[in-house]
């Protein structure tokens, strides 16, 4: 039997700025399952131009954003909203940050017990090509997609998702947090 991984809603979404309900681009959320309020690890900025991004220096700081499951096609969305749109600069990119359930209690904590994974776009940053080969740089949308489409044997979710890239991305600085 044969899955379509492109249109299940496998994909973990954090997000924390113009997205948000509430906000002013909150309609490109339409049509996704929110999970609720959840955080990440870093101070909350906003930039000259007024979008927002996370500066990941920032150990002991949250950020508060939702977290959607989406699936590919409304990743590509997204996608195309934060690199190509115009709205924001051209210097987001997709990428793994761990992710808490916000406390009840407001006090923030980032234990590795408690952590889970989601996709996020943050501002870009050099990073190395630990390859060296420019054709070998790991670029992780374009895993995600291939990843989707070759696995048709099995209904991938998102934790499987998150995994096979974790694994994809390991030696990188793609996941310097």
């Amino acid at each position: 039997m044969s899955s379509n991984n492109l249109i299940i809603p496998n994909i973990r979404l954090f997000i924390f700025g113009t997205l948000r309900e509430g906000s002013r681009l909150d309609y490109y959320m339409q049509g996704s399952s929110p999970h609720g309020i959840y955080y990440t690890r870093g101070q909350l900025m906003e930039s000259a131009k007024g979008s927002a991004y996370i500066d990941n220096s920032v150990k002991e700081t949250a950020t508060i954003g939702e977290l959607h499951h989406i699936n590919y096609y409304f990743l590509r969305r997204i996608h195309h909203l934060e690199n190509a749109s115009g709205e924001f600069p051209k210097s987001y990119e997709i990428t793994l940050v761990p992710v808490w359930n916000y406390p009840e209690d407001g006090k923030f904590t980032f234990s590795k017990d408690t952590q889970s994974y989601a996709f996020c776009y943050k501002r870009k940053s050099d990073t190395k090509v630990m390859s060296g080969d420019w054709i070998k740089k790991k670029v992780v949308l374009d895993e995600i997609e291939r990843l989707l489409k070759t696995e048709n044997s099995k209904t991938l979710y998102h934790n499987d998702i998150i995994n096979h890239i974790l694994e994809y991305l390991k030696g990188t600085d793609h996941l310097k947090l």
